[in-house]
């Protein structure tokens, strides 16, 4: 039975939860995880509306200006998660959960009143802190709410909240905009997560550790949360993982295409096949939440049966998607019948998301536990900075001077393949660094050694 100490929902503490505790504290994170990502893909299958002029309903923004409005999200998001992580580590997380839950709630909202670039560029900037702070609260939380062996299974539903969220954006953010206008998609999303918010404030926080205390257990439960007591001490240990600082680099690659894509399909759609914005909402979620299901489930399995026969296997799967996905996406781009397009991109899509699963579970075969969380956490970082961050801008730009075919064309493909050949030289060096980290897990010192 469940140790409460009684008090206001603000300080309430469970050593460790009851049952009805943790379905509870699961069931608010999933609805709030399926809205994060609902929230995050509104704007995109709705840039067809804002991009009209005024005397249409519209903003009348440039691609450039609505590549910068979905960047500055991105990059607001990277670079808060970091100290926002860190306030986890050392607060209450339900009232992290809350509060940051409430603010991108408001500033979707905020987002159906603008008149304006900037107004527009300053709310979705506040979007991003939102989101960034409840993501490693979340995660904590899970961690404490549910013992090992039930937390591989929940960490599964709470991530299809993603998948779940991106199509319920895609899809019904663009509906909205076809019978209602652009203004309520944005209310009718940011409005249920004020109530999600309060729910999060009437979870019970437990107490770190609730089920154990092992670092190696809690590693991957907290691995968003990258800033621990020696965090330029793990860094320095990574300096002799060549595999990790080459994969890192696919990483930002594979970024770029995934924000550019998933940001500009819905808008890409719609002018090129006169679609609607609802039409183009549910074309773009059919292929990118549809095929990246398809993709992540296939490549894992494929990852780990070649696993078993070389301990090249994961990243054989990966590699194999980038190259593959690369020429699919271009071809796929280039054509100009809407049939035609979806199943080639379906495919692209697909074989991009082989390396999802397996790209991780290399990360985490050549990195010691002690800093696997820091590892994935700076990797994380970094690949929205240089990646996805940065994509959506670029692409609007290179759009405005020539069209968004054309940018599309010029970039995801390249970083696709760009992505491939990366991985090609990490095949080089994973076996060695895999038996080097096996070797220091059972006490040899090989630092230096490669």
């Amino acid at each position: 039975m469940a140790t409460t100490i009684p008090d206001s929902p603000k300080s309430r503490v469970s050593a460790r939860p009851s049952s009805g505790q943790a379905r509870f504290a699961f069931t608010v994170l999933l609805i709030i995880n399926i809205l994060n990502y609902a929230d995050r893909y509104v704007l995109p299958a709705i840039l067809s509306k804002i991009h009209q002029a005024p005397n249409l309903g519209g903003l009348g923004l440039t691609q450039g200006q609505l590549g910068l409005i979905g960047s500055s999200f991105l990059l607001v998001y990277a670079l808060a998660t970091l100290p926002l992580g860190v306030w986890a580590d050392r607060s209450s997380r339900k009232n992290i959960v809350a509060l940051c839950v409430g603010v991108w709630s408001i500033a979707t909202v905020l987002a159906g009143f603008t008149r304006n670039f900037v107004q527009l560029f300053s709310v979705r900037a506040i979007l991003g802190i939102g989101e960034a702070g409840y993501a490693p609260a979340s995660l904590s939380l899970l961690g404490d709410y549910f013992s090992k062996p039930r937390r591989g299974r929940i960490l599964s539903y709470w991530s299809s909240g993603q998948l779940i969220g991106a199509a319920f954006g895609f899809t019904i953010g663009g509906l909205i905009a076809d019978f209602l206008g652009w203004r309520p998609a944005f209310f009718i999303v940011g409005i249920p997560g004020l109530i999600a918010a309060f729910l999060a404030w009437r979870m019970v926080e437990p107490k770190r550790g609730a089920f154990e205390q092992e670092e190696e257990d809690t590693a991957d439960i907290e691995a968003h949360s990258v800033a621990g007591k020696n965090f330029w001490t793990s860094v320095k240990k990574l300096r002799y993982v060549p595999t990790y600082w080459t994969l890192l680099v696919a990483f930002i690659f594979s970024f770029f295409t995934i924000g550019g894509v998933s940001f500009w399909l819905p808008f890409y759609c719609s002018t090129t096949f006169h679609l609607s914005a609802g039409q183009a909402g549910i074309t773009s979620g059919v292929v990118l939440v549809g095929a990246g299901l398809l993709g992540t489930v296939v490549g894992g399995i494929l990852a780990d049966y070649l696993q078993q026969r070389r301990p090249q296997g994961r990243l054989i799967t990966a590699t194999f998607g980038f190259l593959v996905g690369a020429p699919l996406a271009l071809i796929g781009l280039m054509l100009h019948n809407l049939p035609a397009f979806i199943v080639v991109i379906v495919f692209a899509v697909t074989f991009l998301s082989f390396c999802t699963g397996p790209l991780n579970a290399v990360f985490q075969d050549v990195v010691i536990p002690e800093v696997r969380a820091t590892a994935l956490g700076l990797a994380l970082l970094l690949a929205h900075l240089l990646g996805d961050a940065a994509s959506p801008f670029i692409i609007g730009l290179i759009a405005d001077r020539y069209s968004l075919g054309i940018a599309l064309i010029t970039t995801a493909p390249t970083s696709l393949f760009l992505a491939g050949l990366v991985c090609l030289f990490a095949l080089r060096t994973v076996a060695r660094d895999m038996q080097r980290m096996e070797q220091q897990l059972g006490g040899q010192d090989t630092k230096g050694k490669i």
